[in-house]
């Protein structure tokens, strides 16, 4: 089984809000075709539309889409073949992480989410515990602390996730009004490289609930983590056009309890398909190349996913 990708084979000027919503998505009566909203869909929704189509499929995009395998089950027999890392070239975007003057990061009341990703942990209740900063015991961490803010007016994003990614923890804060943020990580999980990633799956700004956002990840060494960073919001870059399946030649690493899986039975899993990887009650986050690596090692310069527990929802 290969990995495939979205590509956006005939770019489109066309714009979304003079198009008519229906649906789908919005039809647009300058090609009198229909635009479908992939950015409302899964990957796996989109693999699926994909799969049954003729290959003559406008559609809205976003870059994080285009840069996230599908989840097909077998190849089809439309598309073309090239090295991923000519995918990686193509479309590579530069992330917005800057060291600024320091900022007031609160360290009072801010929650820590450490989930653990290792056989033995998961094994029992999913590891979910709060650090706070007060405690009188002594405990060797390293604060990552910062401030998110909107690269369109400069204003503070509040709820936005910070996590630190390894193979056997992640650990998560979030942004607060002021955009401030304070991650407490403790010092046998730093590495020479280090992956953060910054995601707004609902942030508020200004009192507002929005998702336009483009979740990026940061690798950065011991001593990034020591500074205090402004953290860049950028926009959600949004694409327009007809777009087809691409089949890249290597497959992504697939890591759960600290094991590798089989990618052919993850995607499998994916689908509903007989299989044997269990994927009920597990979330999963993907890599490309330059986290994957620093995460995994050289082996994982195609890719990474990474599964871990859902966490335990406590009953109210």
């Amino acid at each position: 089984m290969k990995t495939k990708f979205l590509t956006l084979n005939k770019p489109c000027d066309e714009k979304w809000e003079n198009m008519t919503p229906n649906e789908r998505g919005s039809f647009c009566d300058s090609c009198s075709k229909n635009v479908i909203d992939f950015t409302q869909l899964s990957q796996l929704e989109i693999s699926e539309i994909m799969k049954k189509s003729d290959g003559n499929i406008c559609a809205r995009v976003t870059s994080s889409q285009l840069r996230t395998p599908l989840f097909n089950l077998e190849d089809e027999k439309k598309g073309f073949r090239f090295p991923y890392s000519k995918v990686a070239a193509g479309l590579m975007l530069a992330s917005s992480l800057t060291v600024g003057l320091p900022v007031n990061a609160k360290t009072t009341d801010v929650k820590t989410e450490i989930v653990g990703t290792d056989k033995l942990e998961l094994k029992t209740e999913p590891n979910i515990k709060e650090v706070n900063s007060d405690k009188s015991e002594s405990i060797d961490i390293t604060l990552f602390k910062g401030k998110v803010i909107s690269e369109k007016d400069g204003v503070p994003i509040e709820n936005a996730k910070i996590t630190l990614f390894t193979i056997n923890k992640l650990i998560s804060t979030y942004s607060t009004e002021d955009g401030t943020f304070a991650l407490e990580i403790p010092s046998n999980l730093i590495d020479n490289n280090n992956v953060i990633r910054v995601s707004y799956d609902v942030v508020k700004q200004k009192n507002r609930l929005i998702n336009v956002y483009e979740t990026k990840d940061y690798v950065l060494s011991k001593k990034d983590l020591k500074e205090v960073h402004n953290i860049i919001a950028e926009s959600t870059l949004l694409f327009f056009g007809e777009v087809a399946t691409n089949i890249v030649i290597d497959k992504p690493i697939v890591i759960y309890n600290g094991e590798k899986l089989d990618y052919d039975e993850f995607i499998k899993a994916q689908r509903g398909a007989k299989n044997s990887c269990n994927l009920e009650n597990k979330d999963y986050y993907y890599f490309e190349m330059e986290a994957a690596v620093a995460i995994y090692g050289e082996e994982a310069k195609h890719g990474l996913y990474i599964l871990t527990e859902k966490p335990k929802v406590k009953d109210k």
